[in-house]
């Protein structure tokens, strides 16, 4: 008989992260910008669940499984580990809002005391709430396609469904992403976002800091599924590829700042801060890419993990400063002229602190919850309700 204890952990940080959650929503604030602490941590888990998908696509779309199919006994945990991430974005993006309810009014609209629905299709938040539900729908399917397919022959014989499944979650994954760089890039009145680069840092992004969690995730069970090296190159050789990519981009977005003077003022905030050498240079581009060429070679795991661990922590700084940073420059749009301002100083609030700290802590339970109640490992057989243990 299984002990009981890991579940019962598990709920009582749920508990804990709800509590956080609760505290923090009841004591909000009016913040000195517009998008604070929670939008980066909602970009960054968006980021993380929507780049982790691509990763799953490698297998599911493209077919590629490993010499000897490693990737076949991880691609449940890899497809959980996508749809659980995308949580704690929801829950931060809708508790920025001063009631979270109003979010429904992107589909909905209110008419001398009646409800009509309509679709905003000139906005781009309305595409990016569709498209966050489409993908996590798609998800689901084929989670539950991969899970009813390890006990039904008869769908595991149905390959057309399983890649048109596959397929369209990179078709909603890739277009979500391109969307959030559109919402980013044609913000003209925050001059540090404008511009077409914003969709393709953010899939190069996804991928480095979706493949670094993953990792860190399906890494954990490696020894017991007996895949360790092939863990240990899988993703070091991800983010091999990844992030000269991702530095490239970066450096364009640099480049490009150069010759606009108001993008500048907000680059400038960026490469003058000791995050931006210490976070952006050596812990996310650097130091990981020599960890990762080392763990290829070596087909090192805890080598491969150290790199995924430094991506993960300093694509969240990366996020926060992009998305902070222009936010404070001292000159920004106003009616059309460019206007001095003084500069901003932002330190977030308690009470977001408290919100994205119980994000995460809810986040990690029911991670961790998944995989105690779902058959996501090789030879786990669903039992009860056709998808649980």
């Amino acid at each position: 008989m299984r002990r009981p204890y890991p579940a019962l952990i598990s709920i009582g940080i749920a508990a804990l992260g709800a509590l956080l959650i609760s505290i923090g929503y009841m004591a909000r604030s009016v913040e000195e910008i517009p998008w604070g602490l929670l939008v980066p941590g909602y970009v960054y888990f968006a980021l993380m669940a929507t780049g982790s998908s691509i990763v799953n696509s490698i297998y599911t779309v493209f077919g590629y499984k490993g010499p000897d199919n490693e990737l076949e006994r991880i691609i449940k945990l890899g497809i959980w580990f996508s749809l659980i991430t995308i949580v704690p974005a929801w829950i931060m993006i809708l508790l920025d809002l001063r009631n979270p309810l109003s979010a429904l009014n992107i589909f909905i609209h209110y008419n001398n005391g009646g409800i009509t629905l309509f679709f905003q299709y000139k906005s781009g938040i309305t595409w990016m709430a569709t498209l966050y539900m489409l993908f996590a729908l798609t998800l689901m399917i084929e989670l539950i396609y991969f899970i009813r397919s390890g006990v039904s022959e008869k769908l595991r014989r149905m390959k057309a469904l399983e890649f048109g499944i596959a397929l369209a979650v990179l078709i909603v994954t890739v277009v979500l992403h391109s969307n959030l760089g559109q919402v980013f890039g044609n913000v003209v009145a925050i001059p540090g976002w404008y511009g077409p680069h914003m969709a393709l840092y953010f899939i190069a992004s996804a991928i480095a800091i979706g493949a670094s969690g993953q990792a860190l995730f399906i890494g954990y069970y490696a020894g017991g599924l007996g895949i360790r090296e092939f863990v240990a190159r899988y993703y070091a050789r991800i983010l091999m590829i990844t992030i000269p990519v991702l530095a490239f981009i970066k450096g364009w977005m640099i480049i490009n700042a150069w010759y606009n003077p108001a993008s500048w003022q907000a680059y400038r905030l960026i490469i003058n801060s000791p995050d931006f050498y210490i976070f952006e240079l050596a812990l996310l581009l650097i130091a990981p890419f020599i960890l990762a060429t080392m763990a290829y070679y070596k087909k090192d795991l805890k080598l491969t993990l150290s790199a995924a661990l430094l991506v993960a922590v300093a694509g969240f700084v990366d996020k926060y400063d992009l998305i902070i940073k222009p936010q404070e420059a001292p000159l920004a749009l106003s009616l059309g002229a460019w206007a001095q301002l003084g500069s901003i100083h932002y330190i977030p609030s308690i009470s977001q602190i408290e919100i994205a700290a119980g994000s995460v802590l809810l986040y990690l339970a029911l991670l961790i919850l998944g995989t105690l109640i779902l058959p996501l490992k090789p030879g786990e057989k669903p039992k009860a309700l056709y998808i649980f243990k």
